[in-house]
């Protein structure tokens, strides 16, 4: 049965987590030392915001869970379902550590006297162990044993490779707003060398996301093909897949035509156009995350033989 409010709970949990994680730490990797520009201090305080959201849709995912036990149980029985999940669980256990951890991050971003650098590592270090958290409430904490470990490294690599893309992906579409938007030199080359510096990991990210999911898939669907067509996770894996394919052509065209023509248009100081296809191909990238997260959000909730 399909559970409106724990896949859109859990969908902006997992947007509202990578956010949190990825965007300082694209600020922290490829932006350098550029944190004092206003685009940039925007972005951090975009994932400061994205702790407060992930802290929310913590408590509306562990609810959902809690109501989802009971099936029909009044709130007495939701809230004995919620001592239990607490109390009794992994899931309860690595929520406990993630809501904390958030907690400091929100702190973190609010609190005055520390060196933008410091809180830009800080913040991505404590952002990546609560999206990791998320791994064990999912089916990477399906199996037992060596197995099991192997499993769930998966899904946590798989996180934070796919948590560092998005985090990239909001990142640069604000940084390319603000160049389409005040058409500086100082704007534009930001935009130009973050697009260009996210180039030089994206291959990685990408080699990573891929083998991390093919462990996944062995270990939920198994080595055959048949599980993509024989339950509703099975199709529901396959579009997500389809819509991978498209990010992956869409983030090829970025690194071999699109950043390379905005650096040669800074050179002619003939920017508009190639900032505009940029700025075009990032935000036509984000919608396609998005949509992802929100098939993985459904899928976290499917049994995955149907």
């Amino acid at each position: 049965m399909f559970d409106g409010l724990l896949v859109f709970g859990r969908l902006v949990l997992y947007v509202g987590l990578m956010l949190a994680f990825g965007m300082p730490a694209f600020v922290w990797r490829v932006v350098g030392a550029n944190t004092s520009l206003p685009v940039v201090r925007g972005a951090l305080r975009v994932a400061s915001a994205a702790t407060v959201v992930s802290l929310l849709a913590s408590v509306t995912v562990l609810w959902a869970m809690a109501a989802a036990m009971v099936d029909s149980g009044g709130p007495g029985a939701v809230w004995s379902a919620l001592r239990t999940l607490l109390t009794q669980t992994t899931v309860g256990m690595t929520w406990d550590l993630r809501v904390l951890l958030l907690l400091v991050s929100s702190w973190l971003g609010m609190a005055a006297g520390f060196k933008e650098h410091t809180r830009v590592v800080a913040l991505s270090l404590l952002g990546a162990v609560a999206l990791v958290t998320l791994a064990w409430g999912g089916h990477g904490a399906m199996s037992d044993g060596p197995a099991g470990w192997l499993h769930l490294g998966a899904d946590m690599a798989h996180l934070l490779v796919a948590g560092a893309w998005v985090g990239a992906l909001a990142t640069l579409t604000l940084i390319a707003r603000a160049a389409s938007r005040y058409a500086g030199q100082e704007a534009v080359a930001l935009l130009s060398n973050a697009a260009t510096g996210f180039a030089s990991v994206g291959t990685l990210i990408v080699a990573v996301l891929i083998i991390s999911g093919a462990i996944n898939y062995i270990f939920i669907l198994g080595p055959t093909l048949t599980g993509f067509i024989g339950s509703l996770y099975g199709r529901l894996l396959l579009v997500k897949l389809g819509l991978f394919a498209i990010m992956l052509v869409l983030a090829a065209a970025n690194r071999f035509r699109l950043a390379p023509a905005l650096e040669r248009a800074r050179r002619d100081e003939d920017t508009a156009c190639a900032v505009s296809a940029l700025k075009r191909s990032v935000y036509l990238e984000t919608a396609l995350v998005v949509s992802i997260l929100a098939l993985v959000a459904w899928l976290g909730t499917l049994d995955p033989a149907g």
